[in-house]
């Protein structure tokens, strides 16, 4: 096959495969009784998984054989092999995750029959793929403001899973309605819970964990510091012991903020299924001891009690703490120059790592590029730290694409964890790509050449519209990348 014509091939695959070769040659025509063998060590739930995905991504029932291959013992959970040929598809893989991966990868590279107006099937062109993850843990942490509709987050899940993340962080910012405190959220903005629940059973169809977040430390308002909202001191100042005065924090000195978090967090770990792993947050807690009471205690005490409570409380329930790396590491000190660091100096903080059990997965958030002096790349110093101190260390990118692709490259290298990509309030915009595109593909190859930005655009653009097909969309606003083309507050197209 051509170069320009394999190129064009491989801009089509998020993330890209470790190994990829197209040939020329007759294709493989999906239609009614097409043959996909699929060779693996694990049986449970693969013949449903291929048939299933068959019917869904492009309407055929195909004949799919099973069949057992010693070897496939050896792969990975994610990896898998693909042939494809004339006659037949040959997918080898340990069970039905990696089965799966095969076929979002099949599904990207099949291509509508030529001809006709309306579309009268796919085919694919003969190639084979020999494909596995770079990072054990691939994540994207997802919020869900006031204003996000859940309609959003299903579109947001569906394209992480369908660009192979296996994690999502769901951070419910004061619209989870707790049964256990229902004073805990918005009045009038409340979460259907079983339109959430559904969104994990789908999760978990689609072969990626939802994970809750709750913040114990800072982000006590659950909202956007920018707004000036507190999600329940506007409605209810009768519950101010529970917060330091400004708000911004949770009253560590207060045993009944204990009591509280200690409902809300396991209330969410269960609606979550209990999933292996919950996150604590911890970051950005800037007026954290601030209240009569606490200022007079010491402050790397108070955060260690409380964060050492809730690692015991999930260590019974078989989980493992995630939490932000950012208030464990010295703000103004010269190693973490030009890179996230909120410790405040003088108050112990930046030790507390010495008295954390290593099993606290650390998710260190960079979220720029910090050019050396020279131009050399990024030497990433906080996560190099905390990997030396023998904890498991997740990257947390965001939207700048040379740093997420530095990191990548340093969680491979290093063996670190994995990645957790963060997408905030970016849900549906210009920049919806870098996140879903970009951290998707180095978190699964960070080695790859990444795609031109205009293809990258095209290819994101065009998984999103396939899965708005899954989901049915019909409404403007759930359709692409962005819900609007023009900000609805101003009127560009107007000269006067």
């Amino acid at each position: 096959m051509e170069e320009h014509e394999e190129k064009i091939l491989a801009e089509r695959l998020i993330p890209p495969p470790k190994a990829a070769r197209f040939d020329d040659g007759a294709e493989f025509h999906l239609a009614d009784g097409c043959r996909i063998v699929l060779r693996v060590a694990e049986f449970d739930g693969v013949r449903e998984t291929a048939e299933k995905l068959c019917r869904q991504y492009w309407n055929v029932s195909a004949a799919v054989a099973v069949e057992a291959a010693e070897d496939a013992e050896n792969r990975g959970v994610d990896e898998y092999l693909l042939r494809v040929g004339a006659e037949e598809v040959v997918v080898k893989a340990r069970g039905a995750v990696g089965v799966r991966n095969a076929f979002k990868t099949l599904r990207q590279l099949a291509e509508a029959e030529r001809g006709g107006a309306r579309l009268n099937g796919y085919f694919i062109v003969p190639c084979e793929i020999d494909d596995a993850p770079a990072l054990e843990f691939r994540g994207i942490h997802l919020c869900i403001f006031p204003e996000t509709p859940l309609w959003d987050v299903e579109k947001q899940l569906r394209l992480a899973a369908y660009h192979k993340f296996n994690y999502a962080v769901i951070e419910c910012w004061g619209v989870f309605p707790f049964a256990s405190h229902p004073e805990m959220c918005w009045r009038d903005r409340k979460l259907d819970r079983a339109e959430l629940k559904r969104l994990i059973d789908l999760g978990a169809e689609l072969g990626i964990t939802l994970i809750p977040q709750l913040n114990i430390l800072g982000h006590a308002t659950c909202s956007r510091v920018i707004t000036g909202k507190h999600f329940v001191l506007d409605l209810d100042p009768s519950l101010q012991p529970l917060f330091e005065p400004a708000g911004w924090s949770w009253c560590l000195s207060n045993p009944e903020t204990r009591k509280l978090l200690t409902d809300l967090a396991e209330e969410l770990h269960d609606f979550f299924g209990r999933p292996r792993f919950f996150h604590i947050g911890c970051d950005e807690a800037y007026d954290l001891a601030s209240c009569r009471d606490c200022r007079k205690r010491e402050l790397k005490d108070l955060v260690r009690d409380h964060i050492l409570w809730f690692h015991r409380r999930f260590a019974e329930r078989g989980a493992r703490l995630i939490m932000w790396h950012d208030m464990l590491v010295g703000k103004g000190d010269e190693r973490w120059k030009g890179y996230t660091a909120n410790a405040r100096p003088g108050r112990g903080l930046d030790e507390l790592y010495r008295e954390l059990p290593h099993d606290i997965v650390i998710a260190d958030w960079q979220y720029g590029y910090p050019v050396a002096p020279d131009g050399a790349e990024p030497t990433w110093p906080t996560v190099r730290f905390f990997a030396g101190q023998k904890f498991d260390v997740l990257v947390c990118p965001w939207l700048d694409n040379a740093g997420t692709a530095s990191l990548g490259r340093l969680a491979a290298a290093t063996h670190l964890k994995g990645m957790l990509a963060t997408a905030w309030h970016i849900s549906h915009d210009r920049k919806f790509p870098n996140i879903y595109g970009v951290a998707a593909s180095v978190a699964w190859n960070p080695e790859a050449v990444l795609p031109r930005p205009v293809a990258l655009r095209l290819t994101v653009a065009h998984h999103t519209r396939q899965v708005g097909w899954d989901m049915g969309v019909e409404e403007y606003e759930r359709t692409g990348c962005s819900q609007h083309q023009v900000d609805p507050g101003s009127h560009p197209h107007e000269l006067t």
